[in-house]
This record gives structure tokens, C-alpha cells and sequence, in this order.
């Protein structure tokens, strides 16, 4: 099992999904661990009632309520479940009360940022205090980018230069379609893949490329659609999610 700490003030919910969606392509069962403030995912991408956790996204599991590691095998085993059926887990952060409770070593570490003033002052605070958890300073960017341009070294300097960045930064530009995209994936529970740009796309393959060292042609074949693709039968393992998919 692979896990990934994706952690940021940005909403980052739909890139989480989009990153998912290409990692189950490659046949490995995904599990997302809802860890925002606002439960962004049991609000925006789910329909889940109070008293339910586990719910099947176009299948990709994505868990809600869980404040740290042990609830996370709680909820799971009340859905028959456990960390260790799941290929992947992601985890998605955006506080530093979340940061601070018990959590496993993650395998790797993503920082979803953007330009917005308020997030980047909100992220120094957040990732100072990561640090000062783990001291492990190693993360991958991943920067989404505005109309206004700013320098690359603008968050380092913020940082105090303190993070180490294990590889380039990734940059997806801004696209006219992202929010359109994002309220039609919350409403609609399907994810609009082939609809995001070019550039988006690659940056995503990319990601997963290195994760698994895998050659991207390959990751670019697995979400390419096919006739000769058949829908997943997965659904079946949860037989008490199927409601939810109405």
C-alpha cells in the first residue's frame, strides 16, 4: 500500500479526484481520507447521509470523518474494509490541527499551492508545522496558476526557503473550463477526465509516472477511452454504497 499526503489551504478536492481517477486506471483500488475543516468531500462530492462514511466515487473510495489514522481503520471495518485491501490512499490536509494528530510516515508528499495571497500565508503556517512534526523537509509542487504571475522564488522566501522540493515544481496553467468542470463533477458524481486541457492531463500522467515508475505512454493508454473497455464491477464489494450512486 502507497500512501500520499496531499496538503494545502487550497480547495484542492478536484485535482485529488482527477489524480485518483488516473492511478484506478492502472487497475489499483484508491481510497481518498477526507481530512479538510469543512468536510469538503462528504459536502461536494458525496451523498452521504450523518451517519456514513465510505462512499463510491465513479470507483474511487472516498472516506469521511476520520480526524487521524486509527478512526480511518475504525470507519473502514464497519464497511468491511481495511487500509490493506486499498492500493493507494490518499489523504487530503488543509489545517494544522490536522497536521498534528497521528498519522503514518506517508510514502509521498504533495504541496497543491496556487497565487492566492491568503493561501500561500496560510500554507507557511501549515507546512512550518508539518515540519516541526515530521522533520522531513522533502515534498513535491504542485503550483495552479493565476493571471498574475509571480515569481518562482516568492513562496520560497516566504518559506524561508525551509522546504525542499524533491523534484521540479509542476505548474498547471489557469484554465476557463476548471470551475465549470468542478461544479459539473460535484453534481453530476463523474469525472470529467477528458475534459480538462492538455496540459492539466499531462501534468497528472506525470505525477503518476513517477510515483510508480512507470514509462507516461503507458499511464496516457490506461485513461484513453476505450470500446473495448467494460465498467468496473467493483460496486459489488459495497452493495450498502449503491443507494448513494442514485
Amino acid at each position: 500500500m502507497k500512501t500520499i499526503l496531499l496538503i494545502g489551504s487550497r480547495n484542492k478536492a478536484d485535482f485529488v479526484l482527477y489524480l485518483s481517477h488516473v492511478i484506478s486506471n492502472l487497475d489499483k483500488k484508491v481510497l481518498i481520507v477526507d481530512s479538510t475543516d469543512d468536510q469538503i468531500y462528504r459536502h461536494g462530492y458525496t451523498h452521504l447521509s450523518k451517519e456514513e462514511h465510505l462512499f463510491d466515487f465513479q470507483d474511487i473510495d472516498i472516506l469521511c470523518g476520520a480526524k487521524n489514522w486509527l478512526q480511518v481503520e475504525e470507519l473502514l471495518r464497519t464497511n468491511n474494509e481495511t487500509t490493506t485491501n486499498y492500493d493507494v490512499v490518499l489523504v487530503d490536509m488543509d489545517s494544522v490541527e490536522a497536521v498534528t494528530r497521528e498519522w503514518p510516515t506517508f510514502d509521498n508528499r504533495f504541496y497543491i499551492g496556487d497565487e492566492e495571497r491568503l493561501n500561500q500565508v496560510r500554507d507557511v503556517d501549515l507546512l512550518h508545522r508539518l515540519f516541526d512534526e515530521t522533520e522531513n523537509r522533502e515534498m513535491t509542487r504542485v503550483q495552479f496558476e493565476g493571471r498574475y504571475k509571480l515569481a518562482n522564488s516568492y513562496f520560497d522566501n516566504l518559506m524561508n526557503n525551509r522546504t525542499k522540493w524533491v523534484s521540479l515544481s509542476y505548474s498547471i496553467e489557469q484554465d476557463d473550463f476548471e470551475a465549470a468542470l468542478r461544479t459539473q463533477m460535484q453534481h453530476e458524481l463523474a469525472i470529467p477526465f477528458k475534459k480538462l486541457s492538455k496540459q492539466y492531463r499531462e501534468v497528472l500522467t506525470d505525477l503518476v509516472s513517477g510515483l510508480f515508475e512507470m514509462h507516461i505512454h503507458d499511464i496516457q493508454n490506461a485513461v484513453k477511452p476505450s470500446f473495448f473497455r467494460f465498467p468496473s464491477k467493483r460496486k459489488k464489494e459495497h452493495p450498502q454504497l449503491a443507494d448513494n450512486n442514485i
